[in-house]
């Protein structure tokens, strides 16, 4: 009779351990999409304070700061880039490469002293915001 009650308690035990695991892991997955897309936006703000830093430095004929800012920009725009890659979302990832090309652009005619910039910092800036937001 002794040996029959441990069995049941084992099972009880178990059946209780099974439960509360499955408890715990339920809600595992909606957390980590909201942390994703949390970080997608942050990123996304980060690059747009980054690209709009450059556009006023244009405007106050600073091409040396808005080279800087929208190398900045670049940086973050690549790190969201390798991000979604990892997550496996090619196509979001692939039209990032859309707005590093203009970012490279603005910060190539900001070097040369072209206020032709504000075009492709205003492109790659709607890319940024339709991709990460």
């Amino acid at each position: 009779m002794s040996l029959k009650l441990l069995g049941w308690g084992l099972l009880a035990a178990a059946v209780v351990f099974g439960a509360g695991w499955y408890a715990g892991a339920s809600g595992r997955d909606a957390i980590e999409r909201d942390r994703r897309a949390a970080l997608a936006r942050a990123e996304a703000a980060e690059a747009r304070a980054f690209v709009l830093a450059g556009r006023v430095s244009l405007f106050q004929a600073n091409f040396g700061d808005a080279s800087r800012a929208f190398e900045s920009a670049r940086d973050v725009v690549a790190r969201a880039q390798t991000r979604l890659r990892q997550l496996g979302d090619a196509g979001r990832a692939g039209q990032l490469e859309v707005a590093l090309a203009q970012l490279r652009e603005a910060q190539r005619l900001a070097l040369a002293l072209d206020a032709g910039a504000q075009g492709p910092a205003e492109q790659a800036l709607r890319v940024i915001e339709s991709v990460l937001t």
